[in-house]
């Protein structure tokens, strides 16, 4: 019995304050939206055991209306974080398992697939300058795993040397720039390489 009136007596509480507001809602003084007259005994109704006909009755979410969305702002719509897939990369990559990987990481990227590790997606600081200066949050790092693939790889003509795993992440990495620019490093940051998803 002492849970039930404390109940009723928070209940009380939050009336007291929302019934005058209620009358200023419905726009005219003591009068609820439905046209009825806000009974000024509703508090002593509940405090003491009388029925809660006299109540105030919130109008429903169509009496009351909602409020309009803001018009959409040009050039505000949201962007997708990586190019859109493509069948290949140029420069020309000579492994096809890490062209396939990395055409795989775009597309996931650009589909919004959940990636397997907590630092996909994180911003890259791009701490040693070796990308384009931009704004802090420009450049995503997302780990690029490419299996048994050879720890060299040629790419437009150069040959990289892949750095050696040092965790379960491995050392290669895919930079996405501003959603648009893709960088690929296979020695963990030492170079990049620009690459253009060919649709």
């Amino acid at each position: 019995m002492l849970k039930n009136k404390k109940l009723w007596l928070n209940l009380a509480a939050i009336l007291v304050f929302t019934i005058p507001s209620l009358s200023a809602f419905a726009g005219a003084p003591g009068v609820n939206p439905r046209g009825a007259a806000v009974s000024v005994s509703a508090l002593g109704d509940l405090l003491y055991g009388s029925t809660a006909g006299s109540l105030a009755v919130l109008p429903s979410i169509a009496e009351a209306g909602t409020p309009a969305l803001p018009a959409e702002v040009p050039g505000t719509e949201v962007r997708a974080s990586a190019p859109a897939p493509g069948t290949d990369l140029t420069p020309k990559i000579e492994d096809p398992v890490r062209v396939k990987a990395i055409l795989k990481l775009v597309s996931d990227i650009y589909n919004g697939v959940h990636l397997p590790y907590s630092q996909d997606g994180s911003v890259f600081k791009n701490k040693e300058g070796r990308l384009p200066r931009q704004p802090n949050g420009f450049y995503r790092e997302y780990t690029l795993l490419t299996g048994k693939a050879p720890h060299v790889v040629v790419i437009g003509g150069t040959t990289y040397q892949v750095a050696p795993d040092l965790s379960a992440r491995g050392s290669e990495r895919v930079i996405i720039g501003g959603g648009e620019k893709v960088y690929y490093t296979p020695d963990h940051y030492a170079n990049f390489i620009l690459l253009t998803v060919v649709r």
